[in-house]
């Protein structure tokens, strides 16, 4: 059953206790079936076992709009003041997999935390969210998304006194994630692809990774700031998220008022719907300990250096 929420701090509690929120759905299944569709030109182009549509390719299809609809925008809005975008894209992985498509081999079933998180420690409140919303129909076979309320801190937090969740649902099921959790996505072991669209952002002040021409997976982000540059100047709102320096915080309060967008609700889905158990081995347990302190290291480097 659906629970109505409209006041920030519940979202943002919910993400800090239980690491997810799942929402109800942000597009009708028409907009589904007409993004799939558009996509599926881009997708059908690629042979890799992990296909990306990114905001550049949205942007050229004719679809930018339609993914930053009032609902996605007033939702960003709800739980970040001033947020710039980090993530925009969809991606599709292959069936009849095994195991995890990302960190699959890293000794702990895939489970990870966001490297490129850089999480401020003197800051209180989520730092990185992404929104996730699935473009198919995703079971327990079809790699699902995975997250553990393992917390993030200086002392070591067990696996055995965290919650686990399996978030499963049909095309259009969508849910925001603190990407500082512990995650992965579940082994596809069924026959069809799995579909998803992913949108990360973050406080424009939050320090994020240098960008680097020649690292390969930064192009999606380089072409966030095309899209920037291609926003015509009276849409505020979508050149404020996609990183416009120009827009002042009075002209994105008019912008966001003009849209009357603080007057559309959500409703929710209780976590308990998609808890699942899941235990990890004693040596699991060290590794994941070990893992947060090779974190924490990172965090504290990146701090140093103030990557921006």
């Amino acid at each position: 059953m659906l629970s109505k929420f409209t006041v920030k701090s519940t979202l943002a509690e919910k993400l800090t206790k239980n690491s997810f929120v799942a929402i109800e759905p942000i597009y009708s299944d028409e907009t589904i079936e007409y993004l799939n569709t558009k996509f599926d030109q881009l997708f059908l182009q690629q042979n890799q076992s992990r296909r990306y549509v990114d905001a550049l390719d949205m942007l050229n299809l004719g679809v930018l709009y339609d993914v930053f609809n009032p609902s996605l925008i007033s939702l960003i809005y709800k739980l970040m003041p001033n947020p710039i975008l980090y993530h925009c894209h969809s991606y599709e992985i292959d069936g009849k997999s095994q195991k995890s498509h990302i960190a699959g081999d890293n000794f702990l079933d895939g489970w990870h935390r966001d490297i490129d998180c850089i999480h401020d420690f003197e800051k209180r409140g989520i730092q990185h969210i992404s929104l996730f919303v699935y473009l198919t129909d995703v079971g327990a076979n079809d790699g699902a998304f995975e997250v553990c309320t393992k917390k993030l801190g200086y002392l070591p937090r067990l696996f055995k006194s965290s919650k686990f969740y399996s978030i499963t649902g049909k095309r259009g099921h969508s849910f925001l994630f603190n990407r500082t959790a512990f995650h992965r996505a579940s082994p596809n072991k069924n026959n069809n692809y799995r579909r998803v669209l992913k949108i990360s952002f973050q406080d424009k002040n939050t320090s994020s990774i240098k960008l680097n021409e020649k690292i390969k997976s930064h192009k999606k982000r380089f072409n966030l700031q095309k899209v920037r540059d291609s926003v015509p100047k009276e849409n505020v709102i979508i050149r404020s998220l996609f990183g416009d320096e120009k827009v002042n915080n009075e002209e994105l309060r008019r912008a966001i008022e003009s849209k009357n967008l603080s007057s559309i609700n959500y409703a929710f889905i209780p976590e308990s719907t998609f808890e699942i158990k899941y235990s990890m081995s004693l040596l699991k347990e060290f590794r994941g300990a070990a893992r947060d302190l090779m974190y924490l290291k990172k965090m504290m480097y990146s701090k140093k250096i103030k990557c921006r």
